[in-house]
């Protein structure tokens, strides 16, 4: 039987789908049995290390928040305990999707486990762009990946934030503007908002290239804040801090380089 036109797919669709999927980023992680790093490839090493430390010998539990833990054992449980050595989880966020794939890997067969391989793939739909210039060919999208931090502003700018709270599966969206500062905890965040704070499972690094740079600035290493939930600016033992406006009224430090950026930014 001929095959009809409509069960080909046309080849636009299919080179774009090979493209997105040669260009999608993967980060590799190679475990021992007992869960310690043992390497990783450079987009793991870019998505899990922060900057200056290594990740071998290092427990992959202990890089992840308690409200993530749990997943991430229960996926290396299942992949230690199926019949074919692998388990996977799908997660949606704002930013798009990530799949986290965790094989089992024996040297023989029914063997003692010796390890295992664990792959993030993050994935999304190209956005929808203009028509480029000859001269723009260095900013290209793949995947998540885009090339200059000024064209993933541009293309693709964050208006909610995916927090998670308690440690069920939903995960909640709020406008950005209701954010009153992000605080690094390790390889993610801590989004405190006028009214409560929420874990973000996204790395601060990451929300810095996502957000209005006119609103949230890097102050701290460890803290990004929105300018326009400063309260007040106070200076206690030749340090600066950031009063901002939640209920707490959360203390942000102001790293020694950036204080005069800073006070330029507010007039104080």
């Amino acid at each position: 039987m001929a095959e009809t036109p409509a069960a080909r797919p046309s080849a636009p669709a299919a080179q774009s789908f090979e493209y997105r999927l040669q260009r999608t980023p993967v980060g590799v992680v190679l475990l021992d049995a007992d869960l310690t790093i043992r390497s990783v490839n450079p987009v793991a090493m870019r998505l899990l290390a922060p900057p200056g430390e290594k990740l071998a010998g290092v427990d992959i539990l202990s890089l992840h928040p308690d409200e993530a833990r749990e997943k991430v054992a229960f996926l290396i449980d299942r992949a230690r305990t199926s019949a074919d050595g692998t388990s996977s989880l799908v997660v949606t966020t704002a930013m798009g999707s990530l799949i986290a794939k965790v094989s089992r890997l024996e040297a023989t067969p029914g063997g003692p486990v010796e390890g295992f391989c664990m792959m993030i793939h993050a994935l999304a739909e190209a956005p929808v762009m203009g028509r480029a210039r000859a001269d723009d060919a260095d900013v290209q999208v793949e995947g998540l990946a885009v090339a200059g931090e000024a064209a993933m502003k541009a293309l693709c700018p964050l208006m909610k934030l995916p927090l998670v709270q308690g440690k069920g599966d939903l995960i909640s969206l709020i406008d950005v503007n209701e954010v009153v500062c992000l605080v690094a905890q390790g390889h993610y965040a801590e989004a405190r908002t006028l009214a409560f704070s929420a874990f973000c499972p996204r790395p601060l690094a990451d929300l810095e290239r996502r957000l209005d740079p006119a609103l949230f600035v890097r102050v701290h290493r460890r803290y990004l804040v929105n300018i326009r939930h400063v309260r007040a600016a106070t200076r206690e033992d030749g340090a600066w801090h950031l009063v901002m406006a939640d209920t707490a009224q959360t203390r942000v430090p102001v790293s020694r380089a950036r204080v005069e950026a800073i006070r330029r930014l507010l007039a104080v």
